[in-house]
């Protein structure tokens, strides 16, 4: 099985936060933002929104910062999972990640990180605008240069302008 990541192309999201319900009706069987394992924040001054969630990393600082065995990496899929028995809320895997991406359950205190639902994520299918997508790891490197080049081009054309 070749290695699949999520991407998220923040210029295709229309904010309809469908995929924070999604998930957590998945795992949780509620409609509840705060139970999700992606999480959309807006950024009012550039007016785009922007999805914080695991972007499974080859070597997970989450994984390696949790002292109880509570993470691991999923043999099949990448993704990060949860011992919830061993799992402490120390928060040190919340320190650790670079993006930001554990969070703490709001009722039962233990931290979450997207599964990618067993290799099926739901956020994926339920976003109307294809604003997130789940690729093989060589399509997603595609996109994301072409997302870095085309934002390093218009921030080259701003500057020269506002000379």
């Amino acid at each position: 099985m070749k290695k699949k990541v999520l991407v998220f192309e923040p210029k295709k999201c229309i904010g309809c936060r469908l995929c924070e319900g999604y998930c957590a009706m998945t795992h949780y069987g509620v409609n509840n933002p705060s139970k999700s394992r992606i999480r959309i924040i807006r950024n009012h001054k550039k007016q785009i929104d922007i999805a914080i969630y695991c972007h499974q990393c080859i070597n997970p600082p989450c994984v390696e910062a949790c002292k109880f065995n509570a993470l691991s990496v999923d043999s099949e899929t990448g993704a990060i999972s949860v011992e919830e028995e061993n799992c402490t809320a120390c928060r040190m895997c919340v320190e650790k990640c670079p993006y930001a991406v554990p969070s703490i359950h709001p009722d039962n205190n233990i931290i979450m990180i997207c599964d990618l639902c067993g290799g099926e994520p739901k956020c994926v299918e339920i976003c109307p605008e294809n604003a997130i997508q789940y690729l093989e790891i060589h399509k997603a490197d595609n996109i994301y240069k072409s997302i870095y080049t085309k934002q390093a081009a218009e921030n080259l054309t701003y500057r020269e302008e506002g000379k």
